[in-house]
């Protein structure tokens, strides 16, 4: 608010030298008139300076100035009230009940002289342009208080966030550690028994088997039956523990599509409808690297801020569709990555389906019931 004080009175001076220039006013005495303004400048500079201090030392300073005007040019008394709003105020918001105090004390001056115009003038004027400065100059502390609460908000979600990442990965690898224990410990138990039962017969085997050789058949029996329900055993607990084979692929799209994302700031949204069980592992193998493909085409001729991609499981077929909100165009020409998209899908038996009019859309079509094309395809990619 200083500043646009101090802008305040360098304008005043300028109206107050072109009205003595139109006044006919002797040049002795407009050159005392610019001696009395700089003394005001200063003066009030020094006052600024200073109003970081006690609210004694402001008053006393205020005062000085109003004596300094008093003294040496009547006419300075049209800046002062404003001056003494800007010192008590401090880049508070002025109400406008003292601007029109303030626009009342600058007519004080009609008891010194005749120039009733200029003074009423200049008094609405620079009250009004006060009050608008003081006005924008609150505005914008308030604004930047407003910003730098914020700021101080943001900075406290930024530091939630990372804690709640970092407790992610903590619980993340804990839970990882539980699950290895387990396993090994189940591991340990069923193999550990079957071993010890195997290992007992075959040492009883071995003791009978020159002197009673049917009993030792029937113990080399039961070892070997033992073994074979451990090794079951184990078998099965794999295979409770691994991850479902769609799981995995849906967890790797999702994946492909976050940091594409990340990368390239388009927005990606996916979504499966239907039992994504039915989706063998051929499939998922097309999809995924159609699905790459056809991100690829997006990123270099579409111009699109958000990628839609859809699986659906139906009753004879599985679809996955990539759709974009891009420009699209009016034809669509077959390069060596779409042709290797339709390659792809055709070993599978199925069809690929590009349209352009309104985005990008690519739909990949392969039939559930094709079994001889997914093993001839399972061969072929081995």
């Amino acid at each position: 608010m200083t500043r646009y004080k101090l802008t305040l009175d360098v304008a005043f001076c300028l109206l107050l030298i072109v009205y003595l220039f139109e006044e006919n006013t002797p040049s002795g005495m407009i050159a005392l008139y610019l001696l009395h303004f700089l003394l005001y400048i200063s003066v009030t500079l020094l006052s600024f300076i200073l109003v970081r201090y006690q609210l004694g030392i402001r008053l006393g300073l205020i005062g000085l100035v109003w004596l300094v005007s008093v003294w040496y040019l009547p006419l300075m008394l049209l800046l002062m009230p404003f001056c003494t709003l800007a010192l008590l105020l401090r880049d508070e918001k002025c109400p406008p009940k003292w601007i029109g105090c303030a626009v009342i004390l600058t007519l004080i001056p009609l008891f010194f002289g005749g120039y009733t115009l200029i003074y009423v003038g200049i008094s609405i004027f620079v009250g009004a342009f006060y009050w608008y400065l003081n006005r924008a100059a609150y505005v914008m502390t308030e604004m930047e208080l407003e910003n730098e609460g914020m700021r101080v908000k943001l900075d406290g979600f930024a530091a939630r966030l990372d804690a709640a990442e970092t407790n992610n990965i903590r619980q993340t690898y804990l839970a990882k550690l539980e699950e290895r224990n387990a396993l090994s410990h189940q591991i340990h138990d069923q193999l550990g028994h079957s071993l010890t039962g195997g290992l007992m017969q075959l040492e009883a085997a071995k003791a009978l088997l020159k002197t009673d050789r049917e009993k030792a058949a029937e113990l080399l029996d039961n070892a070997i039956l033992i073994n074979k329900s451990g090794i079951e055993e184990i078998r099965k607990t794999l295979k409770m523990t691994k991850p479902a084979q769609e799981s995995l692929a849906i967890n790797r799209v999702k994946a492909q599509l976050e940091t594409f994302e990340a990368q390239y700031g388009i927005r990606t949204i996916f979504q499966t409808q239907g039992i994504v069980a039915k989706v063998t592992q051929a499939m998922w193998y097309v999809f995924i690297q159609n699905l790459t493909e056809g991100l690829t085409n997006i990123l270099k001729y579409s111009q699109a801020s958000r990628v839609d991609v859809t699986l659906t499981v139906l009753n004879k077929f599985v679809r996955l569709e990539l759709k974009d909100n891009g420009v699209g165009a009016e034809s669509v020409t077959k390069s060596l990555g779409l042709m290797g998209m339709e390659e792809r899908t055709a070993k599978l038996g199925g069809k690929l389906i590009i349209d352009a009019t309104d985005g990008f859309t690519l739909v990949t079509l392969i039939p559930l019931e094709n079994v001889k094309h997914v093993k001839k395809f399972v061969r072929s990619s081995r």
